[in-house]
Parts: C-alpha cells; sequence; structure tokens
C-alpha cells in the first residue's frame, strides 16, 4: 500500500481496509514536529478472527528524525509514543512506537473505530489527537475506512499582525489564532480542532469601530479578520479602557489580544487663511463649529473636513466662545472692541445658518466683552463678561435676560461651568480665583489660587469635579465642588505649554490645547498626564470640543505668518 500524500498537518489521514478473513494495512500518515522514536515495542500478537468478523492489521508510521519534518511533513504529532484503536466503544488496543502493525478484528455490519494518539507508551499520558468513524463492513468485499485525526487543543495564542493602525484610518488586519496540544506543538491541518475556538471583541465603550470576519474557528485552515472602521476606539490610552479580541473555547483557558490604534493628527484648511479659528463645539448636525477671530465669521466643518463660513451679521462682531445647546443651535459671545467702545453681544446660529443677536446689558464703559458661556439647561444660556467683571444669563426662548457683578472688580472672567451641585463656576484669569454663583440673587463666594496661575477654561469632569487650566502656571486644577477647593494641581509634562482649552473626552479623561506648544494633553481624573504634539508648529491651538464620533476637534488660529486651520485628534 503506498503512503498517502504528503500533508502539512497533525492531524492524520487513517486508512483501514477490511476484507473478509484478511490482513489488509492501516496507514496512517501526516503532522508536524521533530522528535525522536522511543525504543521498539513489540506489535500486539496477531489473533485469528472469530465468526463474523474480519481480522485487520493496523499499520502505524511513527516520526522518522532522519527526514526533514519540514520538507516531508508525513508523520503523527512528533511526541506522538502510543495510539489507541478501538471498535464499537470496546477495549482499545494499544500500539506503542516504534513498532508499526498491531492486528484487532473488527465485527462485520456498521462499525464505530475511534483512534487516539498519546505522548506517552500504552495510551498513557496526554492525548495528542483522535478520530472517530462509522462504517459498515461487509463480508468479501474490500472495505475502507477513512479518518481524519484532529488535534486536541490543550492551549490557544492570539496575535494581530497590525495591532496599532493610525487611528482614523479604516484598517483590516489578520487575526492570527494558533492551537496547541498538550505537548505545546502547533496543531495544523487537514482536521479540525478538538473543540472549535470562539472570538469576541471586547470594547467596553461600545464604540463599534470593529467587527470580525467570523467568530468561529473550527481548524487551522480557517482564517479571520479584525475590520476597523477609522473611528475613536478610546484604546490603550494610559488609565484607560482597551479594546482586545477574545480568544476562547470548552476546556482552554481564555487569552486576547489588544488593538490599540495610534493617535493621529489631522489637519483641515479654511477657505481664508487670514482669519483665525478660535472656539469649537459640535452641532446638532453632527458636525463641528467654529468661530473667526479677525473674520467675522461661525463657520461649519463637516467630518470630512469641508468648511463653510457665515458671517455674523455685527461687523467688527470677533466671535469668540461658541457652545451646542439644547435647543439645537450654536450659542456664542461677540467680544468686540473695535470700533470703540466695541460691540457686547449674546448670538446664536442655527445649523443652517441663521443668526440671532442679543446685546447684553451692561452699558460701557467698560463693555461687557463676554467670553465664555454655559448651557445650563435651566432654559438659559450663562455667560461670563469679560470686560465688565459680571455674570449674566440670556434666555434661549423667553428672551429674559440678566447680570450681576462679580465681587473682585477688574477680575477678567474667563470661563464658566456647571457642576452637580447646580451651581455655576467661573474662572477669574485677572486676579487668579475662582467663583462661585447660584443665581442673580444670591451672594457669590470666591476662592484664591496661587498668584499667576492665570486659570482660564473650566469644565465639569466625569467625577464631579471642576477642572480648569492653569494658563499661567502650566497646570491642570481640579476642584471639589463640595468644599469648594482646590484639590489638585497637576504639571504639563512641558514647561511653557499654556494649557488654554479643555474638554471632557469619550474616554472619561480630561483633554487640554496647549496654547504655546502645538500640543494636545490629556489627563485622567486620577492626575496622569500625556501630551500629543501636532505635526504642525506655530499654529496657537485654542478651543476644543469632542465630535459625536469621539474625535476632538480643536481651533488653530495660527501664529504670524501660519495660516489658521482646524484640526482633529483621532485616537
Amino acid at each position: 500500500m503506498g503512503i498517502l500524500p504528503a500533508i502539512r498537518h497533525r492531524s492524520s489521514h487513517l486508512v483501514l481496509r477490511l476484507a473478509g478473513g484478511a490482513m489488509i494495512a492501516l496507514l496512517a500518515a501526516g503532522c508536524s514536529g521533530g522528535g525522536g522514536s522511543s525504543p521498539a515495542t513489540p506489535a500486539t500478537t496477531q489473533q485469528q478472527p472469530n465468526k463474523g468478523t474480519a481480522s485487520v492489521t493496523f499499520t502505524m508510521k511513527w516520526n522518522d528524525t532522519t527526514q526533514s519534518v519540514r520538507r516531508s511533513p508525513r508523520y503523527v504529532p512528533a511526541t506522538a509514543r502510543s495510539v489507541s484503536v478501538t471498535v464499537n466503544g470496546g477495549t482499545p488496543q494499544y500500539l506503542n512506537a516504534p513498532a508499526t502493525t498491531i492486528v484487532i478484528d473488527a465485527p462485520v455490519g456498521t462499525d464505530t473505530f475511534v483512534f487516539q494518539t498519546y505522548d506517552d507508551q500504552n495510551g498513557q499520558g496526554n492525548v495528542l489527537s483522535r478520530a472517530s468513524v462509522t462504517k459498515a463492513i461487509v463480508l468479501g468485499a474490500a472495505n475502507t475506512v477513512a479518518a481524519v485525526l484532529n488535534g486536541v487543543v490543550s492551549s490557544v495564542t492570539i496575535s494581530l499582525s497590525n495591532p496599532a493602525p493610525n487611528a482614523g484610518v479604516p484598517a483590516t488586519v489578520n487575526v492570527n489564532v494558533t492551537a496547541r496540544d498538550a505537548d505545546g506543538n502547533t496543531i495544523v491541518g487537514p482536521g479540525d480542532y478538538s473543540v472549535p475556538i470562539h472570538l469576541a471583541v471586547n470594547d467596553s465603550t461600545n464604540s463599534g469601530t470593529l467587527s470580525l470576519s467570523t467568530t468561529t474557528i473550527p481548524n487551522s485552515s480557517t482564517t479571520t479578520t479584525l475590520t476597523y472602521n477609522g473611528g475613536t476606539l478610546n484604546s490603550g490610552l494610559p488609565g484607560g479602557p482597551t479594546a482586545t479580541v477574545v480568544a476562547n473555547g470548552t476546556g482552554i483557558s481564555s487569552v486576547s489580544t489588544a488593538f490599540t490604534p495610534t493617535p493621529t493628527f489631522y489637519q483641515f484648511s479654511i477657505p481664508v487663511a487670514a482669519n483665525r479659528p478660535q472656539w469649537i463645539a459640535a452641532g446638532s448636525d453632527g458636525n463641528m463649529w467654529f468661530t473667526e477671530n479677525p473674520g467675522g465669521k461661525v463657520a461649519r466643518i463637516t467630518p470630512a473636513g469641508v468648511v463653510t463660513e457665515f458671517t455674523v451679521p455685527t461687523a467688527n462682531a470677533q466671535p469668540q466662545m461658541i457652545v451646542g445647546a439644547s435647543d439645537g443651535n450654536l450659542w456664542f459671545t461677540e467680544f468686540s472692541t473695535t470700533p470703540p467702545p466695541g460691540t457686547s453681544k449674546i448670538a446664536k446660529v442655527t445649523t443652517t445658518g441663521t443668526f440671532t443677536e442679543f446685546s447684553t446689558l451692561f452699558a460701557p464703559p467698560p463693555p461687557d466683552n463676554p467670553l465664555g458661556l454655559v448651557d445650563r439647561l435651566d432654559g438659559n444660556i450663562w455667560y461670563v463678561a469679560n470686560g465688565s467683571s459680571r455674570v449674566g444669563f440670556q434666555g434661549i426662548s423667553s428672551g429674559v435676560a440678566g447680570e450681576t457683578s462679580i465681587p473682585t472688580a477688574n477680575s477678567g472672567p474667563f470661563g464658566i461651568a456647571t457642576a452637580p451641585d447646580n451651581n455655576l463656576y467661573y474662572t477669574e484669569s485677572a486676579t487668579d480665583k475662582i467663583g462661585r454663583i447660584a443665581d442673580l440673587f444670591t451672594a457669590q463666594s470666591e476662592i484664591s489660587l496661587t498668584a499667576g496661575t492665570v486659570p482660564e477654561s473650566i469644565v465639569r469632569g466625569p467625577d464631579g469635579n471642576l477642572w480648569f487650566a492653569e494658563f499661567g502656571s502650566n497646570k491642570i486644577g481640579r476642584l471639589s465642588p463640595n468644599s469648594f477647593s482646590v484639590t489638585g494641581e497637576f504639571p504639563t509634562l512641558t514647561p511653557n505649554s499654556g494649557p488654554t482649552g479643555i474638554t471632557v473626552g469619550q474616554d472619561g479623561a480630561l483633554w487640554f490645547t496647549e496654547t504655546g506648544l502645538d500640543k494636545i494633553g490629556r489627563i485622567t481624573t486620577g492626575g496622569t498626564v500625556t501630551e500629543y504634539t501636532s505635526p504642525i508648529s506655530g499654529l496657537g491651538l485654542r478651543g476644543i470640543a469632542v465630535a459625536p464620533d469621539g474625535s476632538l476637534w480643536f481651533a488653530e488660529p495660527g501664529t504670524g505668518l501660519n495660516p489658521g486651520r482646524i484640526g482633529k485628534l483621532v485616537y
């Protein structure tokens, strides 16, 4: 009988030919691996067949170390030392390496043959592979029983061909799954694994950016790919979640491998290079909206980077901070000082570009020059007036407005944010203070910061604290509304960074712009800081906001001859 075709597999083809009363060979072929043969063990003594049975000789070809397994992979597992043959659930008979033949009796009729290989003699040790096949045995005819040994999976490893592609760009990577038997031999075809291996994506943020081509791996010939759609994954950042591909199966310890796209910057030009983007916010239409000063415009940018500009009705309006409000519109402040006495307004623009403007109440001099604003979700847009050191509100639909003075004169209020206690907190950049106000009729409170702090933007963090940028001291501050005290100040990693804008990312961390260094910073609520450098310098990063897909968009006013741009960071 000829040897079966060479196959590079652990699983083996087993061929058993039966003829009434005749002894025909059973051949085994295939398996990868190296190793030597054990000392010779005599084959079981041949017995005469009983009435209604066929006497069958089982012939086994063990691993031959004199040949290259890589060039001629014709052998059972390299560490196999015995094989068992069982007919119809009877007592197994064993063949120990290096003996090559064993005689068994196979009853005429429908028989089930079970074959198993072991890494020790006499069927001891670990089962490395097995096969079961049922065949109708007919007297007086040549019967062929063929079986493919399936590797018994003991452990699995998993890896990705490219675990860290650039974030923001769709990619497809190979998922490399390797199954091994109890001796560490890699299980390869053509048989199936003893149990299928199941794959799953573990993405705690449910970003929806990852998918698998298949989730079940029955054998080594099944290939799997992981598709990344380029969106924000929130994976692998310090202190943050990690997306993984997990492999497991019955009786197999679960293993996983991380997919962590590399945070990547993208830049988009604006129609008029002399216009300077200042602050940015997410709109209800799925686009980002930003102010241009100079330029006197509010602009919309699509996720693909297409910019449309809308001119503010008031000349020299100098639009500044902007927020997406609960009415579906974008609200922004107009901080104009030219021509004197300037124009101080709160304005809104619809997502189709229609403007409505409201003059603030305090008559100049000095002008209000409103700067920071926030939707308190009480039907009003609240703002701070940087020029007159006041806090005010503009009704979203009621038309009612009001203002009150901050206790400290010439305080230069910059940003304002809400807190879980329903108070409003604002920064005083000129006097290094943070103020708190409940409404226009309740006394305000202030706390002092270290001289030279220069607090600017402030935001409510995911932990219930207020987080603010310290432009002057190059730190990010944390304020507890419960105690109305600063509970932490965390230096940026690079001196002279000038943190200015700050927002909350979908990953649960705070992200901020570093105006002086063209960097985006990130700080966890535990105080771990990392920085990401823009590929373009001289842009003077300012406002920052989160898009609906989780990517970070920021305004780049530009400096000197460097034109303004809009940037995006995907992670």
